[in-house]
C-alpha cells in the first residue's frame, strides 16, 4: 500500500506540472547576445610538441628529435560584435602585412616595391581562378587575390590602394595584362616569376 500511495501522489504531481506548463504563454523568450571581454593584452597560447625519434648513443647519452608548433591568439578586449565583414577586413590586414614585407625586399633591391605588388594584384584575376587544380596556383591565388568586399571607412588607406589595383585588373578584361603593366610600371611580374615563366632567362633583363 505505501508504494501504491507514493505512485499515486507522484502521478498527481506530474499531471499538475503538465497542466501548469501547458497554461503558460508560449511567447518566445529573447536574450541579447553577450560577448566575453578579456583584459588588455590577454592572449591564448598553445604549444604542440611531437617527439618522433629517440635513441641512446654509445656513451649512454639520450638523443631525441622533436617538432614544436606554437600558437598565440590575441583575445578580444572590447564588446564590439564580430560581424561577417570583419572577416574580409582581417584577410586584407593579413595580406597587407605580407605585401609590406615583399615591398621592403623589392625596394632594397632597387625596385619600386609598391608598384610591383600593385601590378601583381592587378594581374591576379587573369592568372588565378576561384578553384585551382594546381596546388601552386592555389597558394599563389590566396596570396595575390585581394578580398573585394566593401571596405569600411575604419580601414587604412593601404587597403583602399590594394583594393583599387585588384579592381583595375577586372575592369580591363582580356587586355588586363598589358594594361596592368602600363598602369603599374614594374619591369617584371611577380606572378610570372613565381610560376616559373623566367626560369630560362633573367626576369630583370640581361
Amino acid at each position: 500500500m505505501p508504494v501504491q500511495k507514493t505512485i499515486f501522489i507522484f502521478s498527481l504531481c506530474f499531471i499538475r506540472f503538465l497542466h501548469v506548463h501547458c497554461d503558460e504563454p508560449k511567447n518566445k523568450l529573447l536574450r541579447r547576445k553577450r560577448y566575453v571581454v578579456f583584459p588588455e593584452g590577454a592572449a591564448f597560447s598553445a604549444i604542440l610538441c611531437l617527439t618522433f625519434q629517440m635513441g641512446i648513443t654509445g656513451e649512454a647519452q639520450i638523443f631525441t628529435e622533436a617538432i614544436n608548433w606554437g600558437l598565440i591568439y590575441d583575445l578580444p578586449n572590447d564588446t564590439k560584435p564580430f560581424y561577417d565583414y570583419y572577416k574580409a577586413a582581417q584577410k586584407r590586414r593579413n595580406r597587407r602585412d605580407l605585401y609590406g614585407k615583399v615591398e621592403t625586399v623589392l625596394t632594397s633591391m632597387g625596385y619600386n616595391g609598391r608598384t610591383c605588388v600593385l601590378r601583381s594584384l592587378c594581374e591576379a584575376s587573369d592568372y588565378f581562378k576561384l578553384r585551382e587544380d594546381s596546388l601552386v596556383h592555389h597558394i599563389l591565388g590566396l596570396f595575390f587575390r585581394f578580398p573585394t568586399e566593401p571596405i569600411s571607412w575604419r580601414e587604412p588607406d593601404e587597403h583602399k590602394i590594394y583594393h583599387w589595383a585588384s579592381l583595375v585588373g577586372k575592369e580591363h578584361g582580356e587586355d588586363r595584362i598589358g594594361k596592368c603593366s602600363e598602369i603599374f610600371q614594374c619591369p617584371f611580374s611577380l606572378i610570372q616569376m613565381a610560376l616559373g615563366y623566367f626560369s630560362d632567362r633573367s626576369p630583370f633583363g640581361s
